[in-house]
């Protein structure tokens, strides 16, 4: 009790802080309000559903006057869906609201002095909008198209049932994921990756490591825009990527939880459960997991020009262990128009991997071979901490609304490993001359405070107005000892560091939008002030940058009848160098292959332009787009070959222009069998430049690659309450800067029953059945050819349990309110 008290007057604080002006209670001199207490009510009534007569609780009671409309006062119902009023005698009319009904308007209302009025029961409809989800759920795709936007429902593709978010991604039209669990988004690797709207401790310090760890079942769609509006942030050149989790609000008690197992190790078990009651809301997701994932990988080098030695490289690696993590809060309703959301995240892996390097030396000259091997055992662990707060305050006026966010994150990973090297003539013959250990400890605390305002004018017009403030600060210690003659370990001084770099970005926005007939346009811009130190503490290097700049964004739909629309877009990107980019330090996992940042890097600038037309009709949705994209200062990882050894590290090169073609087909052919399909077809061209490093300069020509990329998903009924799905990869070979990709497919199978009345789901899948999800490359530089082939992970099958706790399979939200952070835009809804 003293805890609602609390909320309750927290809530009124703000709500005197933000008031409407008009929303007083008209009803007494001054404004003043009736004391309910001294005098009786003289207005009730109960709201129910008009079809079920099922009780509505918490909707929302207003009354106005009926000469000028003005708001007279208001309620909420309470658990029995009543509501009590005191009114002074007069004319009026109520309006009753209540999310996914109709509204529902009593006019005619007539209050006399000591004639109190009893509305009796009143019926409220639920909204076509929700009559036509609940119809027709069942047979949506896993994929809706949006002018803006792609949403993607992780629950209908069978392939992702007990994988992680890195499967997921993978899996997503347009969307690549590398060796190394990099993401890229139509052939451009800088993506932002954002959970519920903002960035996130689920993410990490890794973001390739924590999505690979991040349950799939904890998600309940991920969300893809390309180009972006001037409400978000500016960082990405080629969109974002918003996961979204699941989070229940039915009243009761709901939820879920999955039961997975897999080989290779591949277990996990999560649960998401929701309990909501009368004014507060309790969520929770959580998940624990054990996985082992092994990949192997094979390379052929080849060294001078004429060649004097030739090498074959063969890896073999084991990564995973145990992964936990868990997110609960709670939604305070105050009152119809205050909420506050608080909530809290916590992510902690312990890993134990292993990696084991094999090189086969032969030297031209001498006519001799030679062995190398590099065996490495590493023990990393990884604490992830998040608390963050909301505030909403909604107003009388339809969808003027104010919102608050504040966000902390305490990130922590350490990694610990042991090396041995040894070498021979052959491999029974090798013996180990080299021993070696490292320890990375890496930190990152980050702030983050975001307030957003939109209000509507006219009748479909709206101003949206906000700012973010966020600091984010990174360290990251890395000491490196090898063992000497005696035994000892000493600190190799070459290798260790200690390095930090701080980001601040300050940015304010303003958008306004309207709709004339069928066109409707928006206009935006953001200014963002960035400060960037980085200083590398063992040499005293530090490096500072500083600049402000402003991005543009401008959207144009005219829709050309109910079923056909075309948009046209622009925004201004920026892509800012971060962590391991920054970050000068060498890995020594392998002694002939070194990556290090470079503290001097610029951010990169994109226009992206974008062009769609989009067609839904009853079996059929269809997207066809173009797009262009040119960006200054492009940064690239360029790999150059000293004495043998292969130095990887990124610089700003030069221009690049990206021109491409994108679709997105769904149609239903029967009842039973459905097909989503993605073509993306894009050319790339990087302009001609040069690059020096360690006093060698580095030439590369203008490079233009035209490739394409494409996936099919088919969905089957197969009767008796089972479903199949056949998927199909496929990604064409690409020329890069200092070599060319070569092309990869793959296919998916997947089978799912629903049993327990439909509370349960058994499914099983396989990802990667032909087992030849592998990348393959070749590399030409001066005095250097390689080909190499990689694969991060194996054919894995997966069988998996759900049950649903009072929920229905079909069950689709009609998500409104600040629930998705950034994300919560009010946007029309061209999903199929």
């Amino acid at each position: 009790m003293r805890l609602k008290l609390f909320l309750i007057s927290l809530g009124l604080s703000f709500a005197v802080l933000a008031q409407n002006p008009r929303g007083g209670q008209r009803g007494t001199p001054g404004g003043g309000q009736f004391n309910q207490d001294q005098m009786p009510p003289n207005f009730t009534g109960q709201v129910v559903d008009a079809k079920s007569s099922e009780i509505i609780e918490f909707a929302t009671v207003s009354i106005f006057n009926a000469t000028d409309s003005s708001l007279v006062t208001g309620t909420i119902t309470d658990t029995n869906g009543k509501f009590e009023l005191r009114v002074r005698p007069g004319a009026y009319y109520a309006k009753i609201e209540f999310l996914s009904y109709e509204d529902k308007i009593v006019s005619g209302i007539s209050v006399g002095r000591g004639e109190p009025v009893r509305l009796g029961k009143v019926g409220m409809d639920l909204s076509s909008q929700q009559l036509e989800e609940i119809t027709v759920q069942a047979e949506r795709t896993q994929m809706e198209l949006r002018l803006d936007k792609k949403v993607f429902n992780i629950g209908k593709d069978l392939s992702n049932l007990g994988g992680s978010a890195t499967d997921i991604l993978d899996n997503l039209p347009s969307v690549q994921v590398d060796v190394e669990g990099n993401v890229t988004l139509r052939g451009s690797d800088n993506v932002r990756i954002l959970i519920d709207g903002k960035p996130s401790g689920l993410v990490g310090l890794s973001s390739n490591d924590a999505l690979r760890q991040l349950n799939s079942n904890l998600i309940e769609r991920v969300e893809i825009i390309t180009n972006p509006s001037a409400r978000y942030d500016a960082e990405g050149e080629a969109g974002i990527i918003n996961i979204v989790l699941k989070k229940e609000k039915a009243k009761g008690v709901n939820g879920s939880f999955q039961f997975n197992t897999g080989v290779p190790h591949n277990h996990r078990t999560s649960i998401n459960l929701n309990f909501r009651k009368d004014w507060v809301n309790f969520f929770t997701n959580f998940g624990i997991g054990y996985r082992k994932n092994p990949g192997r990988g094979e390379s052929y080098q080849e060294f001078g020009d004429p060649v004097s030695r030739t090498t074959d490289r063969i890896r073999r690696h084991e990564r995973g262990g145990l992964n936990y993590n868990t997110r609960f809060g709670a939604d305070f309703y105050l009152n119809p128009q205050n909420s506050i959301t608080l909530s809290f995240l916590y992510r902690f892996s312990d890993e134990d991997n292993s990696s084991k390097l094999k090189y086969f030396d032969y030297y031209v000259a001498a006519q001799s071979d030679s062995v190398t091997t590099r065996i490495g055992d590493e023990i990393e662990d990884d604490h992830n901490l998040e608390y963050a707060i909301n505030y909403t305050k909604t107003f009388n006026k339809k969808d003027q609304k104010l919102t608050f966010d504040f966000q902390y994150q305490d990130n922590n990973e350490v990694e610990g490993s042991d090396l041995v090297e040894a070498t021979g003539a052959s491999p029974e013959m090798v013996v180990p001359y080299l021993y070696q250990r490292s320890e990375n400890d890496e930190g990152e605390k980050r702030v983050m405070l975001q307030g957003d305002y939109n209000h509507p004018f006219n009748e479909k017009g709206m101003i949206e107005a906000g700012f973010r403030y966020t600091d984010r600060l990174v360290r990251n210690d890395y000491t490196v000892e090898e063992q000497d003659e005696n035994g000892d370990y000493q600190i190799d001084l070459n290798f260790s560091n200690d390095f930090e770099y701080e980001e601040k970005v300050t940015a304010a926005y303003a958008i306004v939008n309207n709709e004339f007939g069928k066109i409707s346009w928006q206009l935006g811009l953001r200014y963002e002030i960035t400060d960037l130190i980085t200083e590398l503490k063992t040499t005293n290097d530090r490096n500072e940058q500083h600049y402000n700049n402003f991005f543009p964004s401008t959207f144009l739909t005219y829709q050309l009848t109910e079923e056909h629309a075309i948009q046209a877009s622009y925004s201004r990107r920026i892509r800012r160098p971060r962590g391991r980019f920054l970050n000068p330090f060498f890995s020594i996992s392998d002694n002939r292959n070194f990556f290090s940042g470079n503290p001097k890097l610029q951010p990169v600038f994109t226009d992206s332009y974008e062009l769609g037309y989009l067609f839904n009709a009853r079996r059929s949705t269809f997207y066809g787009g173009m797009y262009y994209r040119h960006s200054d200062g492009v940064f690239q990882r360029i790999r150059i070959t000293i004495d043998g050894i292969t130095y990887t590290q990124p610089y700003n090169i030069t221009e690049r222009d990206d021109f491409g073609l994108e679709f997105n087909i769904a149609h239903e052919f029967t009842k039973w069998y459905r097909v989503n399909t993605n073509l993306n077809f894009f050319n790339s061209t990087t302009q001609a430049g040069s690059i020096t490093f360690n006093e060698v300069v580095t030439d590369f020509d203008e490079v233009s690659t035209t490739t394409f990329s494409g996936r099919m998903s088919n969905n089957f009924k197969l009767g008796g309450a089972i479903t199949g799905q056949v998927n199909v990869m496929y990604r064409a070979p690409q020329k890069t800067v200092q070599g060319k990709r070569l092309s990869m497919a793959s296919i998916d199978i997947g089978l799912a029953r629903d049993v327990l009345k439909g509370n349960g789901t058994i499914s099983f899948n396989v990802r990667d059945l032909l087992n030849s999800r592998k990348y393959r490359g070749e590399t030409f530089n001066p005095g250097f050819y390689e080909e190499s082939e990689f694969q991060w992970r194996s054919r894995t099958t997966q069988l998996s349990f759900t049950y649903r706790l009072n929920q229905k399979k079909q069950r689709q939200r009609n998500r409104r309110g600040g629930e998705d952070g950034e994300f919560d835009e009010g946007e029309m809804n061209f999903s199929g």
